[in-house]
C-alpha cells in the first residue's frame, strides 16, 4: 500500500524529566509519512503520552468509502484516491496485574480523501476534522513480533467520535469497538501454530463510512481500520463490521529461515452482528498464502504468494525490513 520507503529515526531519553523518551520516525519514499511519540513512563502509576502521525498514499482501490454508491453510479470497478490522515493523540496509561496495559485519551484527526480521476462527480469524498475519546486494553507475551514461537496477545479498543467539522454534512456521534486475540504454540520443535481472531463493529444509528473496516493486502502497519487479508488486493473488502480468523503453520527450516502456510477467513458487511446469520455463517471471504521468511538485522525478509478461491485472483507480496 505504501510501496517503498526509507525509515529515519531519532530517539532521545530525558528530554524534560528523568523518565521520559521522545522518538521521531520519518519515512521517505513513494509516500511521505511520520510518527512522533513522547512518553513519560511512571511504571505502575499513571503514565502520560503524546503521539502524532501522518499517513498518506495514492492507490487504485476497490472501495469508494461511500458504501459502493460512487462505483455503482459511474459503472466502474475501482477508483484512484489520494488519502491523507493526520492523527494527534494525548493519553494516559497504567499497568495492572503486572501484565495488562490500560489507557484512555483524546484524539484529534484530520482526514482528506479525494480523487483526481473521477469525472462528473465531486472529487473530494471527505475533508474533515474529527475529535474522539478512546480507551484500550492490551496484553502481549509473544517472545518475538514477526516469527513468535510462544505466547498470546489481546487488544481491545472503544472509540467514540464526539465532533466533526463535517464536510459531508452527514456526521452524527457514533462509536467503534474492536478486539483482537492471538495465541502461538509449538507442539513439535521448529513447528509453530498461530491462531488470530479479530472482530469489530460500529455503534450508532448513523455512522461515517470513512472509518469502515477495510480488508486486503499484506505487509503494512494498519492505519485507522485498514486490515491485511490474504487473497485480496489492498483495501478491497469494506463494511462497518467484520469478523476474521487467521491460522498459520510455520516451520523453521534452519535457524531464522521459515516456510509457512496461512489461511484467513472473514465476514465483512454492514451491521453483521445484528443477526447471528450475519457473522456465524460460513465465511464469505477466504484467502490462502504460502510464504518464505528470513529474520535479519533489518527485520523480516518475506515473500508470500496468496490466492482466493472465490475470485481466482493471485497476488505475490514482497516485504523487506520492519513494517512502518
Amino acid at each position: 500500500m505504501y510501496k517503498s520507503g526509507v525509515l529515519l529515526n531519532y530517539t532521545q531519553k530525558r528530554i524534560v524529566t528523568k523518565n521520559d523518551v521522545v522518538s521521531l520516525d520519518i519515512i521517505l519514499g513513494d509516500n511521505f509519512r511520520y510518527n512522533f511519540d513522547y512518553y513519560i513512563d511512571n511504571g505502575f502509576y499513571w503514565s502520560f503520552g503524546l503521539n502524532s502521525k501522518l499517513n498518506s498514499f495514492n492507490r487504485n482501490i476497490l472501495t469508494d468509502f461511500e458504501n459502493g454508491m460512487v462505483l455503482t453510479n459511474l459503472g466502474i470497478n475501482s477508483v484512484n484516491i489520494d488519502y491523507t490522515d493526520i492523527t494527534n493523540q494525548a493519553y494516559v496509561q497504567t499497568i495492572f496485574a503486572q501484565k495488562f496495559s490500560f489507557g484512555a485519551g483524546l484524539e484529534f484527526k484530520y482526514l482528506k480523501i479525494e480523487s483526481q480521476t473521477l469525472q462528473n462527480t465531486t472529487p473530494i469524498f471527505d475533508k474533515s476534522d474529527y475529535l474522539s475519546g478512546f480507551g484500550y486494553l492490551k496484553y502481549d507475551s509473544f517472545d518475538q513480533k514477526y516469527f513468535p514461537k510462544k505466547g498470546w496477545s489481546f487488544f481491545g479498543e472503544m472509540k467514540t467520535f464526539l465532533y466533526s467539522s463535517d464536510y459531508t454534512h452527514q456526521f452524527e456521534r457514533f462509536s467503534i469497538a474492536k478486539a483482537e486475540a492471538g495465541i502461538v504454540i509449538e507442539p513439535i520443535k521448529k513447528f509453530t501454530i498461530r491462531s488470530h481472531t479479530e472482530v469489530g463493529f460500529a455503534i450508532g444509528e448513523r455512522t461515517i463510512s470513512f472509518f469502515d473496516f477495510v480488508l486486503g493486502g499484506y505487509g503494512f502497519v494498519p492505519a485507522n481500520n485498514f486490515k491485511p487479508f490474504f487473497g485480496y488486493d489492498f483495501l478491497s473488502l469494506a463494511g462497518d463490521s467484520y469478523a476474521k480468523q487467521t491460522a498459520t503453520i510455520d516451520y523453521e527450516l534452519y535457524k531464522k529461515h521459515h516456510i509457512n502456510f496461512t489461511g484467513n477467513f472473514a465476514n465483512v458487511g454492514n451491521r453483521i452482528f445484528e443477526h447471528t446469520e450475519g457473522w456465524l455463517k460460513k465465511p464469505t471471504y477466504t484467502g490462502y498464502a504460502l510464504g518464505y521468511g528470513m529474520e535479519s538485522i533489518i527485520g523480516p525478509l518475506e515473500i508470500k504468494h496468496s490466492w482466493s478461491p472465490e475470485t481466482g485472483n493471485h497476488f505475490t507480496w514482497f516485504s523487506v525490513g520492519f513494517w512502518f
